[in-house]
């Protein structure tokens, strides 16, 4: 078949599947095509390209193979992309954008956000609005967010009145749906909802980070504000992928046919607020591995479910910290500090060298949460069946915070 027969066909059979008007059933899956689920009036895959970690080449973005990706996304029907003003070097949109100029706009939905981190000055949000549309060569964004909205953010989103600027684009149509990117504490979380009304909201959620650093009580939260989530990380930067070893075996003992990969993806999107997961795809093999798991899509069981809970513990057991999160600790502790979350996130930098990822879930837990409220009381370790000297260790990962 001819290129421009296959852009073509991709075309026909998209423009069909797009819209889901008056559809009775909230998941389709036609053959050759990955699982969909309905959002509002539109029908969305459920794995999108998360363009922040895009195919290199000479330290340069390879857009060969980043277009062979798009056209085996867009010919199984993930048609879903995200990107963000400094991904890649601020070179994302520019890519992602060439890539799917090939293509008729209507074929593809396009996720953007504004960089709350980078803005100086209210106009600067207009300004940067309209870079973006230019780099991605759109007139429209399909979604569009507040970007990373955390402790040291927060007061830029109420400051330059974002929310309102981002209505102001959706009634002029520049955005279809307005929403936003979180990684703060779960009180923030509800004053952020409590106060403003979103189509969608992103965060980060994956079978690790589910008790230990309260995603479940976040995802619960906009759950029960019927706000939908898109979820981002749900292989924990890749580090749900690259299992220690006796999680890996535990997995392939329970589970023998799924690949770390399939199993985290799966584990997510079986949470039914889910409309989108975002998958960080750097080749053609991960969008291949990633999309067969989503063209055969399963929710998960119960049984699937107990082992998911039981690889989050051998993996919160890994690393320099040998903490099963047991929480005796926290029973006992004044100043009510989330120890097991804090070791948790502690053990997967040590196991990922990911210092970004670390700091980032880190400043997701609550200011009272975290271990520079350490008194060195000592209650603790004398509650802890593995006997760590819980003070000194908090002292240890506070040094390394302070660091940055």
């Amino acid at each position: 078949m001819k290129r421009r027969d296959f852009l073509k066909n991709c075309s026909v059979a998209l423009t069909g599947s797009l819209l889901l008007s008056g559809c009775k059933n909230s998941e389709q899956n036609e053959e050759g095509q990955i699982t969909r689920r309905k959002f509002k009036n539109i029908s969305m895959p459920l794995l999108g390209l998360g363009c922040m970690r895009l195919p290199m080449k000479n330290n340069q973005i390879d857009m060969d193979e980043l277009n062979t990706m798009v056209d085996y996304c867009i010919q199984h029907g993930a048609n879903y992309f995200d990107t963000a003003y400094r991904y890649v070097d601020y070179k994302s949109e520019i890519a992602i954008g060439k890539a799917l100029s090939r293509y008729n706009r209507k074929d593809f939905l396009l996720a953007d956000k504004s960089p709350l981190r980078f803005l100086k000055a209210e106009k600067d949000i207009d300004r940067i609005f309209q870079e973006q549309l230019r780099k991605c060569q759109v007139d429209y964004f399909d979604f569009y967010m507040a970007h990373n909205i955390n402790v040291n953010t927060y007061d830029k989103f109420k400051q330059f009145d974002m929310y309102n600027e981002l209505l102001k684009y959706k009634k002029d149509g520049k955005i279809k749906y307005m929403g936003f990117s979180f990684h703060g504490s779960t009180e923030m979380l509800k004053e952020l909802i409590d106060e403003h009304k979103w189509d969608f909201c992103m965060l980060q959620m994956n079978y690790l980070d589910w008790n230990v650093v309260k995603a479940k009580e976040q995802y619960e939260l906009v759950e029960k504000a019927k706000i939908p989530v898109i979820v981002m990380e749900p292989l924990r930067g890749g580090g749900l992928v690259k299992l220690p070893e006796e999680a890996l075996q535990k997995l392939h003992s329970e589970e023998p046919d799924t690949t770390p990969a399939n199993f985290g993806l799966r584990w997510v999107a079986s949470r039914k607020n889910v409309i989108t997961v975002l998958s960080g795809m750097s080749n053609i093999n991960q969008v291949k591995e990633n999309i067969n798991t989503f063209t055969n899509y399963k929710v998960m069981t119960e049984e699937e479910e107990q082992t998911a809970e039981e690889i989050a513990k051998i993996i919160q057991s890994q690393g320099e910290i040998n903490c099963t999160a047991c929480k005796y600790c926290t029973e006992v502790c004044p100043k009510g500090i989330n120890i097991p979350a804090i070791f948790a996130l502690y053990n997967q930098y040590k196991i990922t060298n990911d210092k970004r990822f670390f700091l980032i879930y880190y400043n997701s837990l609550a200011e009272s949460e975290k271990a520079s409220n350490c008194i060195k009381c000592g209650v603790c370790n004398s509650n802890c069946p593995q006997s760590l000297n819980i003070p000194e260790l908090l002292a240890k990962i506070n040094e390394e915070v302070v660091q940055g």
